[in-house]
């Protein structure tokens, strides 16, 4: 003898769940995020403080913000609402020309492939994450 039972509402359950789910993971990613920038701007050497003020955090992959006018070391940060319909991907940029330089321990200040080690204490990164675009 076979019992078969219909519940309502379950796949609107899992679907609701499953869309929390994804707004938790990209809540988890930019409270990861937001700390790697912020371990950034104080990594940076400073000369000018032009590199350490041009950090931005985005979810474009092209938008790059050189800051070329301020000194101040804040952020740049573009986020909208946080997506639940999909895992969001985010950019840490730095548009600054010489920011390959410093990376690349041009400056006392900071040892070279300071971005990865930075960037690597809040997300698992495999090789060099700093590149041109």
């Amino acid at each position: 003898m076979a019992i078969s039972l219909k519940l309502k509402g379950v796949n609107a359950l899992k679907e609701q769940l499953s869309e929390e789910s994804t707004k938790l993971i990209n809540q988890a990613q930019r409270i990861s995020a937001f700390r790697a920038v912020s371990d950034l701007v104080f990594a940076t050497p400073v000369d000018s403080g032009r590199a350490r003020s041009a950090w931005s955090l985005n979810t474009s992959k092209g938008l790059v913000d050189s800051q070329e006018g301020s000194l101040a070391p804040t952020p740049t940060i573009r986020l909208g609402p946080v997506p639940s319909d999909k895992i969001e991907t985010l950019y840490i940029t730095n548009g600054t020309p010489y920011i390959q330089d410093l990376n690349a321990g041009s400056s006392l200040q900071a040892p070279a492939r300071f971005i990865e080690t930075t960037v690597s204490k809040y997300f698992s990164i495999k090789g060099s994450v700093a590149r041109i675009l």
